[in-house]
């Protein structure tokens, strides 16, 4: 079995910094994302695999029977469980970071904050 993972773009701008994770298939659902006490931003990604009457893997698709038999000619977007950690720069202003799912890609947001006191929480960041 072979494991992958979502690919990642970072990008900074003198406003922000973005996170986009490319996960074909998934939903917000799938995702958490939440900032921990050391100021790291973690991303998980849980994905249950569909499965047919005998147990075996099934594409999931709307019109599929699990009864017809089928397999996949390639599979490249795998993964089912992904955990990523962000160390993050103490300009990011933790209050607020904004997530978004569109289009399998998950955008997060991270504005700099100007200054005033850093908080070291736990937090969850809701996903759009």
């Amino acid at each position: 079995k072979r494991n992958s993972s979502p690919q990642i773009n970072v990008i900074e701008t003198d406003k922000k910094f973005k996170i986009e994770i490319a996960a074909p298939g998934m939903t917000k659902d799938d995702m958490r994302v939440e900032l921990n006490n050391e100021n790291q931003l973690v991303v998980c990604l849980e994905k249950e695999v569909e499965k047919d009457a005998n147990g075996k893997e099934c594409c999931g698709d709307e019109d599929c029977s699990k009864d017809e038999k089928h397999h996949y000619l390639r599979r490249e977007f795998t993964y089912t469980s992904f955990r990523q950690i962000f160390n993050l720069p103490e300009s990011v202003d933790r209050d607020n970071i904004k997530a978004k799912m569109k289009h399998g890609v998950l955008n997060i947001r991270l504005p700099k904050r100007e200054g005033g006191d850093h908080k070291s929480e736990m937090k969850l960041i809701a996903i759009e």
